[in-house]
């Protein structure tokens, strides 16, 4: 079985990436993608909501 390699870069990246959607989907009202996101986000053990200011300079 082949292990999983990752970064803090990698694991940065993601997360950027994350939320750069998430506030598009925001900013769109689009509530499904948000959802999604919302649930890729826990896949990732990324929690949106301890994120300070997770939509900060993302206008």
């Amino acid at each position: 079985m082949a292990q999983s390699t990752s970064s803090p870069a990698r694991d940065q990246a993601l997360r950027d990436s994350l939320l750069v959607r998430y506030a598009a989907a925001a900013a769109a009202g689009n509530i499904t993608l948000k959802q999604a996101l919302s649930q890729e986000a826990t896949y990732l053990g990324i929690h949106l909501n301890r994120t300070p200011n997770p939509l900060a300079g993302l206008h």
